[in-house]
């Protein structure tokens, strides 16, 4: 039975409906405040508290910096704390302040690490440790205070009459036991390649969390109105609840949620004003502040990375920047959206004295307006993410209004300084931003639309709490005066949402997306694009097994078939460069719009930017060689061997010639015996997807390679050969048992790359060697030693040694390949997936 709900969609649904109910508590709890004195809360707010606040919020940021060094010394990367603190305080910037940290601080850490040499596998471990640290140091702290200093409980919950002590020994008994893991097994492996820390290295871990804690309570507590009648231990402990209710709320940072639950928290003395104003001086001081100022480093050390000479690894990682970029100016661009609107939905309160002088249509019009630009930069955000070039000039141009508007509206310098930041950071991103598409053709992610929601929810709540002592008939919607702040909050907050409900309709009305091409059916326009492609494999796009995605300007596509959850393409796109990056984000659409996961398979080392840009994880599947032909000969000590398998097969009879493709329809009849044979012999079924599978209308694409003996075929292999002359291959290769000499293998490949020295190719490939290659020590990834155990004892099922020791014969040079695909416990059935689409279905998984 299908879901009603699609488990996407599950999360965000629980984080708004806890925003809604966070709103309603505040709304009870603040019933009596007023936004005039929150604004004069914030005026009144002296500046040693705010110094100190900054301070702390500082100090607790240098803090969270040592989570990542204790990582990388744990991990053994060897970097200096200057840059290891570097990419940590960029990262943690952003995702205390926008929240699901796996895609906004994390591809920070891996843009900066990465370009400093980190590799992939080591910056997993270093995030699964921080990771670990900052929830083993919640644990400690919050066990030992909730259970000397238990919050009380809020007063909705007051009846259940329990106290939190029992939680603070669960707590106290969880930190232990991590404690007693890491002394009995410190060092040892576990799953994801990762070590258990040592007793001191946990020790250090919890010392610096609970530190870290502390200041991030102590940000907010100097901020506190004095009559709160509050130690800072019984502080921490209510602190340390709200941050838990934030975290299960699924709320971005908790945002309301947090704010609620301290407000019920509090003593009722507390709750007033200047405890608002504390709060939303937190909010900028803790999160905001920090991101702001994080954007404009990142942009500033992206410009400067482009300006130096780099070596050709690092060139490779910095062409990939803008996996990082988009993803973090998404998020400030919805905040700066966000921003107008809630500045929009409070009153003025005269906060500039000149603003009497201000014609009231040009008010009028910039209240509303600026409420227009915030509901579109939200929009924007999303686009911006999706790395499309018209969302960076209309965010451009919606800034700059929103920051002239916010000026003639009276928004306040911190609104006005934000925009300006945040303009800032979008300005030189030009080139991070490639795709042509239309916003109303990409897919929507569940997160960002319930982030509109909540949006929307909580500025409308904001305004009608604001103006609650204004009735709200209808003669506001024509009241227009220098003091009608809630006329102009209810006209620019329908104006937002009709913004809002436009794009929506637009979405729905647009043009139907053209029909998926059906599996089996080449298209015609793919003869164009192989013809011109010097990639010997793009020609298995002629098995007919695959569908076959275009790019806008059909000079590229990517060959994919289709298994379980996963699209799968089949190595890189094919075609002109220039349009890999739209078409690779075309592809991640598409499979987003069904529910299915993107998937690249063998693919190569100049493409992995492109992968990384698209969010997908690397894992390598092996190594590909490639043999230089104009250095190949039977001449030589080291070719003894060969020479004897050749001169062998021709006492034997064996000839090799070339059939070209023309003349390849005559001799079908017997290669399909020959194929036939063969399978029989092998007791195999026909593979595909990666591979050739014999059939008539594929084989006679291409000329083929044959070993004839007295005149008669007994051996064969088509020929795939690049556009530009100077690569081929080798595909589907079949003998006749009975009839062809020993070692007729190696004598078509000796003679195969005798005949492309004499047609002056350079390079020949001879196919993957499975799981060659990988990380082999004690620190290589969980999935590398698997592979490693595979390719050593697997024999049984496939012959991974017999493989390499075979290609090795040719001296190739090898060249690594690997799988793009979403990582973590997607990653086996990914694999799954894979072996039965290239095995033709599960019984061949299990054929050898």
């Amino acid at each position: 039975m299908r879901a009603l709900l699609p488990r996407r969609w599950i999360v965000p649904l629980i984080a708004l409906v806890a925003l809604g109910a966070s709103l309603m508590l505040l709304d009870r709890e603040i019933r009596r405040v007023d936004v005039a004195q929150v604004v004069e809360g914030l005026r009144a707010m002296s500046s040693p508290r705010l110094v100190l606040a900054l301070v702390f919020s500082g100090a607790s940021l240098l803090a969270l910096t040592g989570y990542d060094w204790l990582a990388t010394r744990h991990v053994g990367v060897a970097l200096p704390y200057r840059r290891v603190g570097f990419a940590a305080a960029l990262g943690y910037a952003f995702s205390q302040a926008l929240g699901y940290p796996l895609v906004t601080g994390a591809p920070v850490r891996y843009r900066l690490y990465s370009s400093w040499g980190v590799e992939g596998p080591e910056i997993a471990r270093i995030v699964a440790f921080y990771t670990a640290t900052f929830w083993v140091g919640f644990l400690a702290v919050g066990g030992v205070v909730f259970m000397v200093a238990p919050p009380p409980l809020p007063p909705p919950l007051a009846f259940l009459a329990v106290s939190f002590r029992p939680l603070g020994v669960l707590f106290a008994a969880m930190a232990l036991a991590y404690l007693g893991l890491s002394a009995a097994r410190g060092g040892r492996q576990m799953v994801g390649g990762i070590r258990v820390p040592s007793l001191r290295t946990a020790v250090a871990q919890m010392a610096l969390a609970a530190c870290e804690w502390s200041l991030g309570a102590a940000t907010l507590f100097v901020l506190l109105p004095a009559d709160t009648g509050l130690g800072f231990p019984a502080f921490l402990g209510i602190f340390l609840l709200a941050q838990m209710a934030g975290f299960l709320s699924t709320v971005p940072q908790g945002l309301g949620v947090f704010e609620a639950v301290m407000v019920a928290a509090l003593p009722d003395t507390a709750v007033d004003g200047e405890l608002a104003a504390s709060l939303v001086a937190f909010r900028a001081v803790y999160y905001l502040a920090p991101l702001l100022l994080a954007a404009v480093t990142l942009g500033v050390h992206e410009l400067w990375s482009h300006r130096v000479r780099v070596t050709d690894r690092l060139s490779v990682v910095t062409s990939g920047v803008t996996s990082t970029v988009p993803v973090v100016l998404s998020g400030a661009v919805f905040l700066a959206g966000a921003l107008l609107l809630v500045t929009g939905a409070l009153p003025t309160g005269g906060r500039w004295g000149w603003l009497g002088a201000v014609p009231l249509p040009l008010l009028e019009a910039s209240h509303f307006l600026g409420s227009l630009a915030g509901a579109s930069l939200l929009i924007l955000s999303w686009a911006l993410a999706r790395r499309l070039d018209g969302a960076f000039h209309a965010t451009l141009v919606l800034l700059v209004l929103g920051t002239a508007f916010s000026v003639v509206r009276g928004g306040g310098w911190g609104t006005v300084v934000t925009l300006v930041v945040v303009l800032a950071a979008v300005l030189p991103s030009r080139r991070a931003f490639f795709r042509p598409s239309a916003l109303t053709r990409e897919p929507l992610s569940p997160e960002w639309l319930f982030g509109v929601a909540g949006v929307l929810v909580a500025t409308t709540w904001l305004g009608v709490w604001a103006y609650r002592d204004v009735t709200l008939s209808g003669e506001l919607w024509w009241r227009f005066a220098l003091s009608g702040d809630a006329p102009r909050f209810l006209r620019g907050s329908v104006g937002a949402a009709a913004v809002l409900l436009v794009f929506g309709v637009a979405r729905l009305l647009r043009p139907a997306d053209p029909e998926d091409p059906q599996e089996g059916v080449v298209p015609p326009a793919v003869d164009a694009v192989v013809e011109s492609s010097p990639r010997p494999s793009a020609r298995l796009v002629y098995l007919g097994d695959k569908q076959v995605l275009f790019s806008k300007g059909e000079g590229a596509f990517v060959m994919y078939g289709v298994e379980g959850r996963s699209w799968i393409s089949m190595g890189d796109p094919v075609g002109d460069p220039a349009d890999f990056p739209d078409l690779v984000w075309m592809f991640r659409s598409r499979t987003h719009r069904y529910g299915a996961w993107s998937v690249f398979y063998q693919v190569t080392p100049a493409c992995l930017p492109l992968y990384i840009d698209a969010g997908l994880s690397l894992v390598k599947l092996g190594e590909e060689a490639i043999v230089d032909v104009q250095a190949f000969g039977l001449e030589g000590g080291s070719r003894a061997g060969m020479r004897k398998t050749v001169r062998k097969a021709e006492r034997e009879g064996a000839t090799f010639r070339v059939v070209p493709r023309d003349q390849v329809p005559a001799a079908l009849p017997r290669l399909g015996a020959i194929s036939d044979s063969w399978l029989r012999e092998k007791d195999a079924k026909e593979k595909g997807f990666s591979l050739g599978a014999y059939s008539e209308a594929y084989i006679q694409r291409f000329p083929v390679a044959v070993v004839e003996v007295d005149g008669t075929p007994v051996a064969f292999a088509n020929l795939w050969l690049g556009a530009d002359g100077r690569e081929y291959s080798l595909d589907l290769m079949r003998y006749e048992a009975e009839t062809a000499p020993d070692g007729v293998m190696q004598y078509l490949f000796a003679q195969a790359l005798l005949w492309g020295k004499e047609q002056g190719y350079s390079r020949f490939s001879l196919g993957m060697a499975p799981l060659s290659g990988l990380e082999r020590g004690p620190l290589a990834p969980l999935a590398a030693r698997l592979g490693t155990l595979v390719f050593r004892h697997g024999e049984h099922f496939y012959n991974f040694q017999g493989l390499r020791d075979f290609k090795e014969k040719f001296d190739p040079a090898w060249e690594p390949r690997y799988l793009a695909s979403p990582g973590g416990l997607a990653l086996p059935r990914v694999v799954g997936n894979i072996a039965t689409l290239v095995s033709g279905g599960v019984r061949g998984v299990l054929k050898r």
